[in-house]
């Protein structure tokens, strides 16, 4: 995903798909198997990655989103389950907050961007005055497939799915 993003920005259908599929199976697989996972999980969590980022690339800003990144949300809420899916998109906008920064501050764009943001902030929130729209020629974008790469990694890895939090327990003291 992250290698097709970033070499073609593209996120192959092939891929989402089958993962969503493949996730969704695979939670009811597993409860039938052990019962310890509902049926739904895979199918919920696909539900909350896809339906959330298809609003955001729906009736957001264009060009910041695109579909592939909607069916990747989608796939890997299928894959790992409706909790995870939840940490995973939040921790997904902190990635991509902390690339969008990185960018900004390697392309000496930083106080011209927040100037930008800030003028909108106060226009939208001034009542009386036009909005002042950030312009998209200003804008620089980047693979939200690596964001949501990293999101979704670190909500696996806090969740235990790499047998990880015990570590982060005793690092961080919780």
């Amino acid at each position: 995903m992250v290698y097709g993003d970033l070499r073609e920005a593209k996120i192959p259908n092939k891929l989402t798909y089958s993962a969503a599929i493949g996730g969704i199976v695979l939670h009811i697989a597993a409860a039938i198997a052990t019962g310890g996972v509902p049926w739904w999980d895979g199918l919920a969590g696909f539900g909350l990655g896809f339906v959330l980022l298809f609003a955001a690339w729906t009736f957001g800003p264009q060009g910041g989103i695109g579909g592939g990144d909607v069916k990747a949300c989608g796939a890997l809420g299928a894959l790992v389950g409706f909790q995870t899916t939840g940490y995973g998109l939040l921790y997904t906008g902190l990635a991509g907050g902390a690339i969008a920064l990185s960018i900004m501050i390697w392309k000496g764009k930083l106080w011209f961007s927040l100037k930008n943001m800030s003028r909108f902030f106060f226009t939208a929130l001034t009542p009386g005055l036009k909005v002042e729209m950030p312009k998209e020629e200003n804008s620089d974008v980047f693979p939200l497939g690596v964001a949501i790469a990293l999101g979704f990694a670190w909500a696996m890895v806090e969740e235990g799915w790499l047998n990880a939090a015990p570590v982060f327990d005793t690092i961080f003291g919780l």
